[in-house]
């Protein structure tokens, strides 16, 4: 039996912008196949396992590709329970999507439409111009710039076009605006009339310019950047702008920056940095693999668990590790008991509390100096310290410091860190075609590994990180990443956190 497929309009921007509905078929889809310029992060929405098929086309492309596209969905559909058709901004706004309902209905296909925000309504929010005004129009209409090269004539009749609507919304324009406006000119629209001309409409790198029918031509001329996709909004509303303008340029617009995560993690700092504007490239440079114990291991740790003094946690890792084996044992976070618990950085307080449990030391500064710092005074002659974490950080500075002020210290390995397998072309895909900008690491482990990563799959480090600036979240990460060769640009001045790291990349990042 065959599923159903949706056509859910993606918005023209990010997922701020995508419709609760489509993101619920998302989080539910078996397979995506999505458009060229869909923002990669809608597309990260989709359900883990699920296939997802990039099948983009760029102006101008015609029949051929799109019979193609019908055929991909009627093959999906009849193999999987529920596909989902990305297209950016609405379905039904120039996006074919009639087309493929009607080659899925011929195949007896169920589908079902989901609107999307258009890129018409957002160009003019995010402009800041209204597109209708009670004093300046009562009319809009919305034409293309690119009618089908399958027609034998041209069929828009900008002459009535030109006299007919109060404001004209013109999109995929950007390549015939000089014969489109002279033919609106000669049609009677006056050459004073303004213009804007709205570039990634909802996007953090939007630019506006703005000028009449008789200006616009040589202004663009001066902004060769200045390409599609592009959305031309033309009336007197245009001059309402300078009234309704809202929206600023966030710092990291245009920044393509390199974020090597734990493989599987939702990570707080790409969400972070897109937030302020950035396009992030994930790559995953550590896997976290747990490590059983054993049952009775396990058993005679979970039990003991309340016989120390502190239990001092370095990673969110450690805390779903402990978390999970005393679930394995029918415990909880009571398993505790009146042991003290310490948490080192914002990330890892919050997953003890997320567990129940509230830490009773944050130390203010996440280094191990700074650890060191919070418990100088704090009695630990003879205190007993757990300490879970990974194999790899067994015996490090952490745990010397603290058997150096006369702690009795367990190192507990409940996870290994290890080097997860990433395809040539899946990191060509999540690393792209353009520059980068800036790399961040947030430990040793990921400089290690992300060499590493880009050797097995045959990628030139030296290509990658052409020209980009190197951020590390503190001395330790900063010292491997020299050890590896790299000149470090970017480190937190104060601590050395999330916040820290950001702090520094936005200064460091943000374009003038």
């Amino acid at each position: 039996m065959a599923g159903i497929v949706y056509l859910v309009g993606a918005g023209p921007g990010g997922p701020e912008l995508l419709t609760r509905r489509g993101g619920d078929l998302l989080a539910q889809a078996d397979c995506v196949i999505y458009d060229r310029l869909v923002d990669p992060r809608i597309v990260r929405l989709a359900a883990s396992g699920c296939e997802r098929i990039n099948v983009g086309k760029t102006v101008g492309e015609e029949g051929g590709t799109q019979a193609a596209i019908n055929t991909l969905l009627v093959r999906k559909a009849r193999r999987h329970r529920v596909v989902v058709r990305l297209k950016g901004g609405d379905p039904l706004i120039f996006g074919r999507g009639m087309e493929e309902v009607a080659a899925l209905k011929r195949a007896k296909i169920a589908c079902e439409i989901v609107p999307g925000v258009s890129s018409v309504q957002a160009a003019g929010a995010y402009a800041g111009i209204p597109l209708t005004d009670r004093t300046l129009s009562s009319s809009v209409t919305i034409v293309t710039g690119q009618e089908s090269a399958t027609k034998s004539r041209a069929t828009i009749q900008w002459k009535a076009l030109a006299r007919g609507s109060d404001t004209l919304v013109i999109l995929m324009g950007h390549e015939r605006l000089p014969a489109i406006l002279t033919q609106l000119r000669r049609a009677g629209r006056a050459a004073a009339t303004p213009i804007a001309l709205v570039r990634w409409a909802g996007r953090p790198e939007q630019s506006v310019l703005t000028g009449t029918l008789a200006t616009i031509e040589p202004l663009l001329a001066q902004r060769p950047e200045f390409g599609p996709p592009v959305v031309a909004i033309i009336g007197d509303v245009v001059t309402r702008r300078e009234q309704c303008q809202w929206w600023t340029r966030p710092p990291l617009a245009g920044r393509r920056i390199v974020v090597t995560r734990a493989e599987g993690d939702t990570s707080e700092l790409i969400e972070r940095l897109e937030s302020l504007g950035a396009t992030c490239l994930e790559v995953p440079a550590i896997a976290i693999v747990p490590r059983s114990l054993g049952v009775k291991a396990e058993a005679a740790l979970a039990a003991r668990l309340a016989s120390y003094d502190w239990v001092v946690f370095g990673s969110a890792h450690g805390v779903k590790a402990v978390m999970a084996l005393l679930a394995r044992q029918g415990r909880d976070a009571r398993a505790f008991g009146t042991a003290r618990v310490c948490a080192i950085g914002p990330k890892t307080a919050s997953a003890l509390e997320g567990a129940g449990i509230t830490p009773d030391l944050v130390p203010a500064d996440a280094s191990t100096k700074g650890v060191a710092a919070a418990f100088r005074r704090l009695p630990l002659s003879g205190a007993t310290v757990l300490i879970p974490r990974s194999s790899l950080a067994i015996g490090d500075a952490l745990a010397r410091g603290l058997r150096a002020k006369g702690a009795v210290v367990s190192e507990i390995p409940l996870y290994d860190t290890t080097l997860p397998h990433v395809s040539r072309a899946a990191l060509q895909e999540r690393l792209g075609d353009g520059a980068v900008d800036i790399i961040t690491f947030t430990s040793a482990s990921t400089v290690r590994n992300f060499f590493l990563i880009l050797e097995r799959a045959g990628f030139s480090s030296r290509k990658v990180l052409n020209g980009a600036q190197v951020a590390c979240i503190g001395p330790r990460t900063a010292a491997a990443a020299k050890q590896a060769g790299l000149a470090v640009h970017i480190t937190p001045r104060g601590a050395w956190t999330l916040d820290g790291l950001i702090e520094a990349i936005v200064a460091a990042g943000a374009r003038p």
